[in-house]
């Protein structure tokens, strides 16, 4: 299990411990004056904010690895923090919330410019929050079946579902990201920070089923899936996969399964 787990989990993954959706956790890590001030400059931040981190990283590359990387990253686990999650473990909280909202994506209004509607908030209800804020106040009430019906076309559709905490280690939103996510960008496309844990699992293809039609390593974000040009097979790259889930859609053969991330050696220590 990861550091959050053991640290949040009480015994279970840390985003399945219900009490770190509550009023209570809330009020021991965050307040709604300072999430309303948070949420009041994320659309700046994320604009300005990495443009400036990427460009320091490219001026100077070893400080950055050696003293800026590990900085920020400590400061975004501490503050706004996700963890890649598969559609099932999706599934299971929101059949445990009580409240869910479904929001405008800021990520999105900064790579594309224009509103998609792709993010929940979920647990506690933050609604009297988001109103006072413009970039999240055309929110709209959804109920878990409602949610659960749209995750399930989104994780078909490609996309990589995570949660985040806003103050570690209250969770307050369901993301359901792409390459156009600004967390992508900033951990993965230019490696500025680290903004996010792999989820608790690792893809596996059984290569007794797989055709090697590539259609899952088209899927994947991660470059985590190779093709074997010998015995034209495709295979799971443990160390790199985030575990997120959505190259089994892709498999028109039912040959990709989801394994907990520990039993797999390569990848245990990898988050």
């Amino acid at each position: 299990m990861c550091q959050f787990c053991t640290q949040h989990g009480e015994g279970k993954k840390w985003y399945e411990n219900m009490a770190n959706y509550t009023t209570a956790v809330f009020r021991e890590v965050n307040s709604a004056e300072n999430l309303t001030r948070f949420l009041r400059g994320f659309t700046k931040s994320l604009r300005d904010n990495i443009a400036t981190a990427a460009r320091w990283q490219r001026r100077f590359p070893r400080i950055y690895r050696f003293i800026a990387y590990p900085i920020l990253s400590r400061k975004m686990q501490k503050t706004h923090f996700g963890q890649v999650v598969p559609l099932e473990d999706v599934e299971t909280i929101l059949d445990q919330v009580e409240h869910i909202v479904r929001l405008p994506c800021v990520c999105r209004r900064v790579t594309l410019g224009s509103e998609q509607r792709y993010c929940f908030g979920v647990g506690m209800d933050l609604t009297p929050i988001l109103k006072e804020v413009p970039d999240f106040a055309a929110f709209e009430h959804w109920t878990r079946e409602q949610a659960k019906a749209f995750i399930r076309q989104l994780d078909q559709e490609g996309k990589t579902h995570s949660v985040w905490t806003f103050n570690t280690p209250f969770i307050g939103a369901i993301c359901n990201c792409d390459q156009d996510c600004m967390a992508y960008r900033a951990q993965v496309t230019l490696g500025v920070t680290r903004t996010m844990w792999k989820a608790e699992y690792v893809a596996t293809i059984d290569p007794l089923t797989c055709t090697g039609c590539t259609l899952c390593m088209k899927r994947c974000y991660f470059d985590a899936i190779d093709f074997d040009r010998g015995n034209k097979k495709c295979a799971v790259n443990a160390a790199t996969c985030y575990g997120c889930g959505i190259c089994r859609p892709a498999c028109q053969h039912g040959a990709i399964r989801l394994v907990d991330r520990v039993a797999v050696p390569e990848a245990a220590g990898s988050w």
